[in-house]
């Protein structure tokens, strides 16, 4: 049994002579409903046997009082079955109790007609006569005792005066010789009673039952109720959670974009040692702020499903020699050692995929390291390799292996230090390793540091290390129409590809771009993602491309990290950066879009165009 389920109902014995008191209203209904599906029947029944009796005892002994008993007997069931119909609510718990008493008492008159059958023609001295007289009231309790044994004061109510008059016949004779009729039809009457109890008790269990049924699957039906609207609550959440990560991200590019441009164009000005210090740090505070947004910009594309791994052999040590000289410099000053074992093993994988795994592995290693240091490791197999990360760090209980996995969860960190980071870091590793097919592992304990590892397979193939053939084109001349209707943007863009030696125009909208094109024919294209007027730099494109004839080079700049913004930029072929842009990527994604412009027809060279995500 299940808490708060229904518990069945204390079976109560009868005691002979008194009639067992009804049920409780619910239980009792039930039994009700249980006879009243066979009520009609039983009455038919009981109305032709009757009928029978009454034509046997007028053929065979000439009672002609048989036939007036006969019909008395049919009017009362007649009566008994239709007026139940008029009962309203019968079936209720709030008339059941009505009900019962009622067919109590109106199976106790039927019963009283056959008992009086028996005391006015059971003739002893007609062997006959006693033979069809106790066969149809044997038969009559037997069938009683099937149709109303369910609920037992109607069942007794029908047994009692029915055999006793019986009973009473076989008494008064004071003949020896019916003996055992006297003493069998108690015996006869006891046995229906606890044939009838036992029948009772069985209704009883299989209701109780039918009910505690009844209960589960409503609970169940409310706890699958509850789960689906808690999942339709987690689902809304998760949307709501991602509407505001991309609004807040693009919000918070869109000045951090300009001051980055801004920046640039002021340290190419003349400034003093202080000024120079100043400079220094305003853009230490920018690269932090910008590093935060790269994090919540790489989640956002992993939920967005538009990372698509690009497998290739690559060797590994050039890759743990770069990121060596990035973050040994950082685990330095902290006091940490920090430590590459060299390999010489080639991996089939995306290498840009693994860096950005080794990234987050490591900054995580550096942040919660106060002592020791960091070491990165790659252990060959037969057929992959296992690529390591150890830390002497303060390590992960058991309890939270799996819960580190889960975005914004951090261990020590209560009062949510952003210097900590975002808590998302091990969410985009665990990410990016299911997008590769691989998993990463984690063996740590308290006090005792931390070791990530992750699977990739070798390659057997050496890659060709040459450097392109294609040299870079540079961006002298090269004509550029930037669009945006952010006027900082526009002003810090148009400053920063002046430096470039470019030959910038600048528009505030879709129209404003368009008339741009009556005196100026743009070689390279910078859109803002979103426009004035509800329109998207994507739109813009297809515009003014129709207006040139021909697929200009074009690169949209976003500050959106939403799912569907990332789909559509995507599926169109162009390339995308995203907010704030550093200007030696912007330069890159140019002179990139630039090469394979020039290695391609110029019909082609849009839909060719590589996407580059900052």
């Amino acid at each position: 049994m299940t808490a708060g389920a229904p518990q069945p109902p204390r079976l109560r014995t009868f005691r002979f002579g008194l009639l067992p008191r009804l049920d409780e209203p619910r239980l009792l209904a039930a039994q009700m409903e249980l006879i009243d599906q066979s009520f009609g029947i039983a009455m038919l029944g009981c109305s032709l046997a009757a009928f029978i009796l009454a034509a046997g005892l007028t053929l065979s002994g000439g009672h002609r009082g048989a036939l007036p008993w006969a019909c008395a007997m049919a009017i009362v069931c007649a009566v008994a079955h239709f007026g139940r119909l008029q009962l309203p609510g019968r079936l209720t718990e709030a008339g059941a109790g009505h009900y019962a008493r009622g067919m109590t008492a109106t199976l106790t008159l039927i019963g009283g007609l056959w008992g009086l059958v028996a005391w006015l023609y059971l003739d002893i001295r007609s062997p006959a006569v006693v033979i069809c007289v106790l066969s149809l009231i044997a038969g009559m309790s037997a069938a009683a005792l099937a149709v109303f044994s369910a609920c037992l004061p109607v069942a007794i109510g029908f047994f009692i005066p029915s055999i006793v008059p019986v009973w009473i016949s076989f008494l008064a004779t004071g003949d020896l010789e019916f003996l055992p009729m006297f003493l069998g039809t108690p015996l006869y009457l006891v046995v229906l009673m606890i044939f009838a109890r036992n029948y009772s008790n069985m209704a009883r269990h299989s209701i109780a039952l039918r009910f505690e049924n009844v209960e589960l699957i409503s609970q169940l039906r409310e706890q699958t109720a509850r789960a689906g609207e808690a999942q339709h609550a987690a689902e809304e959440a998760n949307r709501a959670k991602s509407v505001f990560l991309a609004s807040a991200s693009h919000d918070l590019r869109q000045p951090l974009h300009a001051l980055g441009l801004f920046l640039v164009s002021l340290g190419r000005t003349a400034l003093n040692e202080r000024q120079r210090e100043l400079l220094e740090h305003i853009e230490a505070s920018s690269g932090a702020a910008r590093e935060m947004l790269n994090t919540l910009l790489d989640f956002s594309k992993l939920e967005a499903g538009v990372v698509a791994p690009r497998p290739r052999a690559f060797r590994l040590q050039p890759l743990l020699h770069k990121l060596e000289n990035e973050f040994a410099p950082q685990a330095n000053a902290r006091g940490l050692v920090y430590r590459t074992r060299d390999t010489t093993a080639t991996l089939y994988g995306d290498p840009t995929l693994v860096e950005l795994i080794l990234r987050n592995l490591i900054a995580n290693g550096i942040r919660y390291t106060r002592a020791g240091g960091v070491l990165v490791a790659c252990r060959q197999r037969r057929f992959h390799c296992v690529v390591e990360v150890w830390d002497t760090g303060i390590g992960i209980p058991a309890a939270q292996h799996r819960d580190i996995f889960r975005e914004f969860h951090q261990l020590g960190n209560p009062e949510r230090d952003q210097r900590k980071g975002l808590g998302l870091g091990l969410a985009i590793v665990e990410g990016l390793a299911r997008t590769m097919r691989t998993r990463v592992t984690l063996a740590s304990a308290p006090g005792r540091g931390s070791v990530f590892r992750f699977h990739l397979p070798l390659a057997w193939a050496t890659p060709e290390e040459v450097a392109s053939a294609t040299a870079t084109r540079g961006l002298d001349g090269l004509r550029v129409l930037v669009i945006d209707d952010d006027e900082a943007i526009r002003t810090a863009m148009s400053g920063l590809l002046a430096s470039w030696q470019c030959v910038c125009r600048t528009a505030d909208s879709e129209e404003d771009a368009l008339d741009v094109l009556d005196e100026f024919s743009p070689e390279m294209i910078l859109a803002d993602y979103r426009l004035r007027g509800h329109r998207t730099g994507h739109e813009a494109l297809v515009v003014i491309r129709e207006r040139l004839g021909q697929a200009v080079p074009a690169i949209i700049i976003t500050g959106d990290t939403a799912a569907d913004r990332l789909r559509t930029v995507h599926a169109g072929g162009t390339a995308l950066l995203h907010k704030p842009v550093v200007p030696q990527e912007l330069h890159a994604a140019i002179s990139a879009l630039l090469r394979d412009a020039a290695a391609l027809d110029p019909g082609s060279a849009a839909q060719a165009a590589p996407t580059f995500a900052g």
